[in-house]
């Protein structure tokens, strides 16, 4: 009998996965673990893809985890079912943590593997922590936002979409989820967010109508901005545009209203000075009439 668990012990000494086997079955993961890793660098098989997974998920090695489920998945297409539970737990266990990136990651790979999966809950959770990537949140808001129960989360996420679609594709996309916030958020917060989305958003499609010769679409965006905030940098600018574009229309006074507007609104700076510089230029100060009567106050 001796003899029989002599060579046992000599066989599992010499075969990485065995030991890595026995370690987990005494709950000491993070050695088993390791003798997997051993075992995967001279036959890296799908069997101990998924121990190594099993391992690392309850070691708190969860990129590791993520990462086997993932090898697992594309070794063994018929185990993806598998992977994807495994992926899950990580997911779970990210969460539990509020390990935002490792929380992406593994969500990410679930849904690389398994898209009809229902993630909605999760990218919820993961659109609502800090540190998630703009390029990240563009992929996950919409399921997120098909998930949301309540009407202010579904206003607070469509907020963090403009942002991220701002970010990454530009302000196209962007300002009609910003609009969309104005028209139906109740919850001050996320009608502020939005204000300034719209606002900043005028202002960028505003200044590349202007760069592309189209001073009418620009004199559109730049007013939009402006009624959004006329007293912000971004309204004070977007005003500023407006008066110029204006004027290259062909209507000074509709200018030198706008131009008014900024010189008597706020301290002395930079915009001021350039809006007081045009009004002289224009000789129009005392036929514009009151700067009171500008649409953008």
């Amino acid at each position: 009998m001796a003899v029989v668990w002599l060579c046992a012990g000599c066989a599992a000494a010499g075969d990485p996965e065995r030991q890595g086997d026995q370690a987990y079955g005494q709950a000491r993961y993070a050695e088993a673990l390791k003798r997997y890793r051993g075992a995967l660098a001279g036959n890296p098989d799908p069997r101990v893809w998924a121990k190594a997974g099993a391992a690392a998920l309850h070691s708190g090695e969860l990129r590791e985890a993520a990462e086997s489920y993932l090898k697992l998945a594309g070794d063994d297409p018929t185990r993806v079912l598998e992977a994807a539970e495994g992926l899950e737990a990580v997911v779970l266990t990210a969460e539990r943590q509020r390990n935002a990136e490792v929380l992406g990651e593994a969500l990410a790979g679930l849904q690389a593997i398994a898209p009809g999966r229902p993630t909605g809950r999760y990218a919820v959770l993961l659109a609502q922590q800090a540190g998630t990537g703009s390029a990240e949140l563009v992929a996950l808001l919409p399921g997120a936002i098909a998930a949301a129960t309540d009407a202010n989360t579904v206003d607070s996420l469509l907020a963090s979409y403009g942002r991220a679609l701002e970010q990454t594709a530009g302000c196209g996309q962007a300002i009609l989820l910003y609009r969309s916030v104005l028209r139906r958020a109740e919850d001050a917060r996320a009608r502020l967010g939005a204000h300034s989305g719209v606002a900043d958003c005028s202002l960028a499609l505003g200044e590349r109508a202007r760069g592309a010769g189209n001073d009418e679409e620009a004199a559109l965006w730049f007013a939009e901005a402006a009624r959004m905030d006329s007293t912000s940098a971004t309204g004070r600018l977007a005003l500023l545009g407006y008066g110029d574009a204006r004027l290259r229309q062909g209507d000074p006074i509709a200018a030198a209203l706008a131009f008014q507007a900024l010189v008597a609104a706020a301290e002395p700076d930079s915009i001021a000075a350039a809006a007081a510089a045009r009004l002289q230029s224009l000789d129009l100060s005392s036929s514009a009439g009151d700067s009171s009567s500008s649409d953008f106050r």
